[in-house]
C-alpha cells in the first residue's frame, strides 16, 4: 500500500472511531452515522426529532443524496424553444446527445434550485464577464473537442470538478458521506472522490498565495446551523485562459479567483438537510444567488448505499477514446466541434452549456 494510501486509511479510521460510538462507548450508529436498527433511516415516530453528537452539535453524520431532475435556472418557455431550435443541428448530426446511466430523483415541486433572486435565475453578469466568455467561446473557432486533453475540463481530467458544482447535483452519483468531530466536518463527495476538510476551530484562512480546486473552507455552528465559508479558490475553475470544450452548465461562470462561497447545513428532521449555498462575485456577478438543495439520507442497512470508490484515473478509458476518435478523422471532428460551438452561441450562452438562460442578445444586452 502506498504512503499517500495508508495516510488516507488512517485518517478515516480516527474519524469512523469518532463517530462509531456514542458518550457512554457504545456502538449505537454505523460508520456512516445512520442508526443500524432503523435501515439507515429513522423512523415516523422518531423522524421530526434531529439527532444531537455527544457533544451537542445537530449529528449531520451519514451518508446523504441530493439527487433532482429540478434545473439550476428557471428558463422561460421562449428560452426553451430557443435552446431546443439551437441544438437541432447537433441532434441531427449525432442522431440525439448521447446516452447515460441516469440516476435522478424527481422534481423539488418548484422551477428552479436558485431560490434567490426570486426570478430562479442566476443573476446578471458583468459586462466584462461576459465578454470573456464571447471571447473565450471564439477562441475554439479552428480545434477540435479533442485535439488534446487540454480541450477537455477538469472533470473529465480527473482533476476536480470544483464548487460549487461537486454540490450541485448531476445525472449520477449525487452522494456524500458527512463525518464529523468537535473540530472538524468532512464531505466526502461520491463523484471524483473529492473530500472536503473543513476545520471548526476558529482558525484563520490560509494565506492568498495558495489557492485550490476547492478552495479553502472554515466553518462554525450557528446555532443548529454549520455555516462554511470558503474562499481562496486558484483562476483555473472554468479553464483558465483556455476554453474547455465540454462545458458544465452548473459551474461557476468566472475563472475563481475571486469567487466566495457561503454554505449552510440545517437538519429539517432526522433523514433532511436543508442545504443552501450562496455565490458572491463582485467580478463576475451584478450581486449575489443562492441555491437550496435538499439532502436526503439513504439507507445504510442496504450495502449498495454505501459509498463505492470513484477510481477516475484508473478507469478513464473515455480520455483514451475521445482523443483517438478525435484522430481518427481530425476534418469530422473539427466540424463537431463548431456545430456545439454555435449551438451556445445559438442559444444565447456562448461559453455556456446548455440549459441556460441566455446572456447575450441580437442587440448585445441582456
Amino acid at each position: 500500500m502506498s504512503y499517500s494510501r495508508q495516510c488516507v486509511s488512517l485518517f478515516v479510521l480516527v474519524l469512523v472511531t469518532c463517530v462509531g460510538t456514542d458518550a457512554a462507548g457504545q456502538a449505537s450508529r454505523t460508520v456512516s452515522g445512520a442508526s443500524t436498527e432503523l435501515n439507515g433511516r429513522l423512523d415516523s415516530e422518531g423522524a421530526a426529532l434531529a439527532p444531537k453528537t455527544p457533544w451537542g452539535h445537530p449529528d449531520l453524520r451519514g451518508v446523504w443524496n441530493n439527487s433532482t431532475t429540478t434545473p439550476l435556472e428557471r428558463l422561460t418557455t421562449e428560452e426553451r424553444a430557443q435552446s431546443r431550435a439551437a441544438q437541432a443541428a447537433v441532434r441531427e448530426a449525432t442522431d440525439g446527445t448521447g446516452a447515460g446511466w441516469l440516476e435522478q430523483a424527481g422534481a423539488l415541486g418548484r422551477d428552479s434550485l436558485i431560490v434567490d433572486p426570486p426570478d430562479g435565475r442566476i443573476p446578471v453578469m458583468r459586462p466584462d464577464a461576459i465578454q470573456r466568455l464571447v471571447e473565450r467561446e471564439d477562441a475554439r473557432t479552428g480545434r477540435g473537442e479533442g485535439d488534446s486533453w487540454l480541450d477537455r475540463n477538469s472533470w473529465e481530467r480527473c482533476i476536480s470538478r470544483t464548487l460549487p458544482i461537486a454540490m450541485i447535483p448531476n445525472i449520477y452519483n449525487a452522494n456524500y458521506q458527512i463525518f464529523q468531530t468537535p473540530d472538524h466536518i468532512a464531505i466526502v463527495m461520491e463523484m471524483i472522490h473529492e473530500t472536503r476538510i473543513i476545520p471548526l476551530d476558529g482558525r484563520d484562512h490560509v494565506g492568498d498565495g495558495i489557492r485550490q480546486w476547492l478552495g479553502d473552507s472554515r466553518g462554525r455552528w450557528e446555532g443548529d446551523t454549520l455555516i462554511v465559508e470558503t474562499a481562496g479558490f486558484h483562476n483555473r475553475l472554468d479553464g483558465g485562459n483556455y476554453q474547455p470544450s465540454h462545458i458544465i452548465q452548473t459551474g461557476h461562470r468566472g475563472p475563481g479567483g475571486t469567487l466566495r462561497l457561503i454554505e449552510r447545513f440545517r437538519m429539517v428532521d432526522s433523514n433532511t438537510i436543508d442545504y443552501q449555498f450562496t455565490v458572491e462575485d463582485q467580478a463576475t456577478f451584478t450581486q449575489p444567488y443562492t441555491v437550496a438543495i435538499p439532502m436526503q439520507r439513504r439507507d445504510t442497512a442496504d450495502p449498495l448505499n454505501h459509498l463505492f470508490e470513484y477510481a477516475c484515473h484508473e478507469g478513464n478509458y473515455g480520455m483514451v477514446n475521445l482523443l483517438t476518435g478525435a484522430r481518427a478523422d481530425e476534418d469530422l471532428a473539427l466540424r463537431a466541434a463548431a456545430l456545439v460551438s454555435q449551438q451556445r452561441k445559438d442559444a444565447g450562452h456562448p461559453g455556456i452549456r446548455e440549459p441556460a438562460v441566455p446572456i447575450v442578445l441580437p442587440t448585445g444586452g441582456r
